[in-house]
């Protein structure tokens, strides 16, 4: 008797319908015809009937990011990652399986894969972690509770759902349909609109005012521009903003070992993104030499 992955196997070509085809019959293999079934994601544009290139590009790699961090912190629920690293992505891995119409298809590493969370082939770890930022997606269009609590997640969920909303706000509204291993189909989307509020919502920014003592020496000044500039013992530069009372000061201890003391403010939006720490210069003491 011939199965759905067989006849998924055997149909030839890569015409439009092809892929329509093939993924359809890759649905069906995956939803009727194993006790454990072969999990599949498939992502749909809900404005528009086609997906081009740029578009499944753009969707397919944040998919693939947030991913990789709510994939991180299942492994390590004691860290946090803004930013996705390569050996995020290489454990938990989406499996591009095809492209028909408007969807794509995702598959995930056979159950034999080292870093499936269960042994005895039930789940991957990439699984779980496209079932757990599913659980943090809304419902529907007109779920507005799922977008108040991505603002109480902690900062990778917040930053994973970000990577999503990104690419919405940048190509189209989507829906996600996952057939897990096991259990009931979950159904998600968002739409353009929920993208536009969780934007601005997660682009809100707070400032950490913090206070350093750093020792260097002070490379140079800008007078006019009022910006200092000083190398770390380590040989890193830093540069900032210095008050005019201090500029004679610092003329006078150019290219010497000092000490000083500096404000820094950083600046983090609530998606966990976290900008370049600006350096104010508030004092500065000399270091006497053997030289002195």
């Amino acid at each position: 008797m011939v199965n759905f992955r067989q006849v998924a196997d055997n149909i030839p070509g890569g015409t439009w319908l092809d892929d329509l085809a093939r993924a359809s019959a890759w649905s069906a293999h995956a939803k009727f015809e194993r006790s454990a079934r072969s999990p599949l994601l498939r992502v749909s544009m809900l404005n528009s009937s086609r997906l081009d290139a740029y578009t499944s590009s753009d969707i397919s790699r944040a998919l693939q990011d947030a991913t990789a961090k709510i994939g991180h912190i299942v492994r390590n629920p004691q860290t946090e990652i803004t930013s996705v690293q390569p050996a995020d992505r290489e454990k938990a891995p989406l499996i591009q399986r095809g492209q028909a119409g408007n969807a794509m298809f995702f598959g995930f590493p056979e159950t034999t894969d080292p870093d499936a969370l269960i042994s005895d082939g039930i789940e991957t770890l990439s699984e779980r972690a496209v079932k757990e930022l599913c659980d943090f997606l809304p419902a529907n269009g007109s779920d507005d509770g799922a977008l108040d609590a991505v603002l109480l997640q902690r900062d990778t969920v917040r930053n994973a759902v970000s990577d999503v909303v990104n690419a919405v706000m940048k190509n189209s509204s989507i829906g996600l349909s996952l057939v897990p291993t096991s259990g009931e189909e979950v159904m998600r989307s968002m739409t353009t609109e929920q993208a536009k509020v969780l934007q601005g919502s997660l682009r809100e920014s707070r400032e950490d005012v913090g206070y350093e003592t750093v020792t260097g020496r002070l490379d140079g000044v800008r007078t006019r521009r009022r910006i200092f500039y000083l190398e770390r013992d380590t040989g890193a530069t830093i540069q900032g903003a210095v008050a005019p009372d201090l500029l004679d000061e610092i003329k006078e201890n150019l290219d010497r070992p000092v000490t000083t003391r500096l404000r820094v403010v950083r600046t983090t939006t609530i998606d966990g993104r976290r900008g370049r720490p600006v350096y104010e210069l508030l004092e500065i003491r000399s270091e006497t030499t053997l030289f002195d």
